[in-house]
């Protein structure tokens, strides 16, 4: 029975999946703003892709589960990606628009029918990649996607990697624009800051980078995080994710 379950439910997966890649716009998307600490201007804003409400692909994390489940990540974050600049430019947006390539599309080509949808974004956007800390798993790609992006004209953007050495030591290689700081982690007060963390900020700093908190969700993480060195912040006290606002 568990196994007809299992089956069943791939099939729906796939069915749903091969729905949001073909109409990407039912994956949202929402915008998260990022803001400067020193007097809450939107410098940015986080896109996020969700499934389409009311299905078991709803939830982003679990949307993204599926995909790599049914190895089909690169053709979603492609449609994501191109919904994510269409939305941005037909809002007027003026501030920048971060979002979060998956390491299975370094070095992927961006499919033909999306072609003028990435190339407006190229044109029209000023964005920012994020690397997330598995994106380090293979820092030749990484490097290689960094690479394209600088063509690009993108910003990069390292999300908080102070709990693996080896990816805080590339800091210095990749000359990211902004690195991240999660403020939920351990480590990340003000009192009783971690060694990892200090090393990462000052690799941060050296390099020229922005510091950006994360998960500013509480009012005390705020002033935390600029202690710390942040100059920037998202986080539900900052602004929930939503629609983006049209100027």
């Amino acid at each position: 029975m568990s196994l007809t379950n299992d089956l069943e439910r791939t099939r729906r997966d796939r069915a749903l999946l091969d729905d949001l890649i073909a109409n990407p716009q039912r994956l949202g998307p929402d915008f998260q703003p990022i803001r400067r600490l020193a007097d809450d201007t939107v410098v940015a804003y986080k896109a996020t892709g969700r499934g389409q409400a009311g299905t078991d692909l709803a939830d982003t994390l679990t949307l993204l589960e599926a995909a790599q489940g049914l190895g089909v990540v690169e053709r979603l974050d492609w449609a994501f990606r191109c919904l994510a600049f269409d939305v941005a430019i037909d809002a007027g947006l003026q501030a920048e628009v971060h979002l979060t390539p998956e390491p299975e599309t370094f070095g992927s080509a961006c499919p033909p029918r999306l072609a003028v949808s990435f190339g407006r974004g190229k044109r029209a956007l000023t964005v920012g990649a994020e690397l997330h800390l598995q994106a380090f798993d293979d820092s030749v790609a990484m490097r290689r996607a960094v690479d394209e992006w600088r063509e690009y004209g993108w910003k990069v953007v390292v999300a908080d990697v102070a709990d693996r050495e080896d990816a805080v030591g590339l800091i210095p290689v990749l000359r990211p624009d902004y690195v991240q700081l999660d403020m939920s982690l351990p480590g990340r007060t003000a009192v009783g800051t971690a060694p990892s963390v200090r090393r990462l900020v000052s690799a941060a700093l050296d390099n020229g980078a922005e510091v950006m908190a994360t998960r500013v969700d509480v009012p005390s993480r705020r002033p935390e995080a600029a202690e710390l060195g942040a100059t920037c912040a998202r986080g539900l006290i900052l602004g929930a994710p939503g629609p983006l606002p049209r100027s």
